[in-house]
């Protein structure tokens, strides 16, 4: 895999701005940080069909408490560019890829919702853990975990309720 060339068009504090993927996707950047370097960094990627907007909530507390927030549109949402191709988790994972070596982060705490679960995931397969502090995945997907024809290597159906109901005991 060659190096991302992602680079900042526009890196201004608290100011979104653009920057280029290693395939030349246009991603909207937004970076919430008083100007003072931070030592916790969140970087938040939001659930399919929406923006990073989704988060500010989560960004003004944040960043109130002191941390850098940062958080981008994926490729086709928002205010991003939609090359019409680039949709399976290998592309999404490297366009994570870029915006983390963009920002040079390092130690950064990775935040996903629903389908953004997915891409951390197959960030961490692509890219490793080094740049990583942690992760948090919010009302992630995930597959079946049930026994099925189509899935011979799930959980037993009893098995699993009855753990269910030692827990619930």
């Amino acid at each position: 895999m060659p190096a991302a060339t992602a680079k900042l068009s526009a890196p201004s504090p608290c100011h979104p701005g653009h920057m280029l993927t290693r395939d030349g996707v246009s991603l909207f950047v937004r970076d919430w940080h008083d100007g003072t370097p931070a030592a916790d960094v969140v970087l938040f990627v939001a659930s399919w069909a929406l923006p990073s907007d989704s988060w500010s909530g989560q960004m003004l507390a944040l960043q109130a408490a002191g941390m850098r927030c940062i958080a981008y549109d994926r490729r086709g949402h928002g205010r991003s560019a939609d090359p019409g191709r680039g949709y399976d988790f290998d592309t999404l994972a490297d366009d994570l890829a870029d915006v983390i070596d963009a920002f040079g982060l390092r130690r950064v705490t990775l935040v996903g919702h629903s389908m953004a679960a997915g891409e951390i995931v197959r960030y961490l397969s692509r890219h490793g853990a080094g740049r990583v502090a942690g992760i948090v995945l919010v009302g992630c997907t995930t597959p079946c975990v049930r026994r099925s024809e189509d899935n011979p290597d799930g959980i037993d159906a009893a098995v699993r309720r009855r753990a269910l109901l030692r827990a619930a005991a």
